[in-house]
């Protein structure tokens, strides 16, 4: 099965989201493509302030896990987050992409992680997380401040390193 969504087809970190942006080329895309320089942003500006939010974590996790050379997450968000050659992807897919060895897939939300995913396949941290050590999968609050605040977005980097 083939990748659809936003960021680089050779992903180490894959985020699967249960919606898209609202936007004509997001509703149909049925392939990943990388983001293009200024479309992260273009997307928070003409879709609001809930997929701002999604873009903004996403950019404060792979800063927290891996920061190259961007001194703030702002700037890793705008000029790395995504794009070809930064090993991540946002994913649209209604089912499992089998990813290569290493590789981590973090799944947005309980409710979409259910649609995605036995329970029973998966171990429960608490209330917010569960993984499947041999799958190396996590399953996290959804990409919103409220739900995944900074607390607990370093208790899923330390989660992560435990994988």
């Amino acid at each position: 099965m083939k990748m659809i969504g936003i960021g680089d087809e050779h992903c180490k970190l894959a985020v699967y989201i249960g919606n898209r942006p609202p936007l004509d080329e997001y509703v149909d895309r049925e392939r990943l493509l990388p983001a293009r320089e200024g479309e992260l942003a273009r997307i928070g500006r003409e879709t609001g302030n809930h997929w701002r939010k999604i873009i903004n974590i996403y950019a404060k996790l792979g800063h927290l896990l891996d920061p190259q050379s961007f001194p703030t997450w702002q700037a890793y968000r705008d000029d790395f987050l995504l794009m070809k050659e930064s090993q991540q992807a946002l994913l649209f897919n209604k089912n499992l992409v089998a990813q290569a060895q290493g590789n981590i897939s973090l799944i947005c939300g309980k409710t979409h992680a259910m649609t995605l995913v036995d329970e029973g396949d998966l171990q429960w941290i608490d209330s917010d997380f569960a993984i499947n050590r041999s799958q190396r999968l996590i399953v996290t609050p959804y990409f919103d401040y409220r739900q995944l605040s900074n607390v607990k977005l370093e208790k899923l980097v330390d989660i992560i390193g435990y994988l």
